[in-house]
């Protein structure tokens, strides 16, 4: 037998294995129950290890849009699968798309942060039903930061800008766990904004975690970091954590001096000053959120749209609505290498077609 062969059969047992390894560790831990009971969770334990070898096949069926070069057919390949999802009632476990990663993107099985991926994707299947900040959005964005890392990676190949196995991981973890619990709507409550309250909140409840599994300190910060800054609150300026991220970035990788960066970079943001690599880890996480949105088709961001306004009880979306997300709040563009190539192109498409929607007279997304 080849090593590669011989490696490759000790990782498709190994991975499997992870959950008669973990269980101890959630029956264990103690966590807020406002999340969930914990009966809650090992239900949901149970049939993720019964429905793993069928969802691990779900996964290998769409394994090129993770991993293939596909650049100019992917937002329409993409919105297929996820419309094949949505009529399945629900796409693959994330512990199912999480293990593909661990396999596909050679990382050690063993290592503390890749059980805490393998974990976080387990927690990310407590069943939430929120119209859009549910599990089937925890599945997207998880699928979109693949997608961007491996691209980004590729892009960036032989040099000091890929994405090292450990960056990789804390990815991972971040996408499943970076709206853990929401409960709808934003961060406004009673008038008030909390710039990041559920994105703490989600890294909150997942950290004893962590702490569990013998993550380290920095390890866990970043996460958090990275997970707070996914709070996009639009008409919070620069009181959004999303918001000042966008800032820093254009300092370190657009060479943009028009800001006070050191004004941008406090509190938990403190720790991007000289780390443009965890920023650059920030906006890939930012926007492996939004890219269902943004940048799929114009069929997939109705959907999202629809969704997110009906889940704040507004049944009122329109093509207003996705140039008021588009432009508002991300600003007619994305950031990195990777995200430009696979999303740009649709989003200015996007754009035009909600602008010709309104010329014509429509507005909102349930006329005809």
């Amino acid at each position: 037998m080849s090593q590669e062969l011989a490696k490759e059969n000790s990782q498709d047992m190994q991975i499997p294995a992870l959950f008669n390894e973990l269980k101890p560790l959630l029956d264990k831990v103690e966590t807020d129950e406002e999340f969930f009971e914990k009966e809650e969770l090992l239900q949901s334990f149970e049939k993720l290890q019964q429905c793993y070898d069928k969802d691990y096949q779900r996964v290998a069926g769409f394994s090129d849009l993770l991993f293939g070069e596909d650049i100019k057919s992917f937002g329409e390949r993409v919105t297929v699968v996820f419309t094949e999802w949505e009529e399945e009632g629900g796409g693959p476990s994330l512990t199912t798309i999480v293990a593909h990663a661990l396999e596909q993107f050679d990382l050690d099985v063993n290592s503390p942060c890749a059980k805490a991926a393998f974990l976080t994707a387990i927690l990310a299947e407590i069943p939430n039903g929120l119209q859009y900040h549910g599990n089937e959005h925890y599945r997207k964005v998880l699928f979109h930061a693949i997608r961007l890392i491996a691209t980004h990676n590729r892009f960036f190949k032989d040099t000091n800008r890929a994405f090292s196995p450990e960056q990789i991981l804390l990815l991972l973890v971040s996408s499943c766990i970076h709206d853990l619990g929401h409960g709808g709507g934003d961060n406004l409550r009673d008038g008030v904004y909390t710039p990041g309250k559920m994105e703490q909140e989600a890294f909150d409840f997942a950290k004893p975690y962590f702490e569990a599994l013998g993550l380290s300190e920095d390890q866990m910060k970043d996460m958090e970091t990275i997970v707070f800054c996914t709070d996009i609150t639009f008409f919070a300026g620069d009181n959004s954590p999303c918001i000042r991220m966008k800032k820093i970035y254009k300092h370190y990788f657009w060479d943009d001096e028009r800001e006070d960066i050191s004004m941008m970079m406090m509190g938990k943001l403190r720790r991007y000053e000289d780390n443009p690599r965890l920023v650059l880890m920030a906006m890939i996480l930012h926007e492996a959120d939004v890219a269902t949105s943004a940048g799929l088709s114009y069929e997939q961001t109705v959907k999202e749209t629809v969704n997110i306004m009906e889940e704040r009880g507004v049944d009122s979306a329109g093509p207003r609505t996705v140039l008021a997300f588009l432009r508002e709040q991300l600003g007619e563009t994305m950031f990195t290498e990777a995200s430009k190539q696979l999303y740009g192109k649709v989003m200015a498409e996007v754009i035009a077609q909600a602008e010709k929607d309104i010329e014509r007279g429509r507005t909102t997304f349930y006329e005809d």
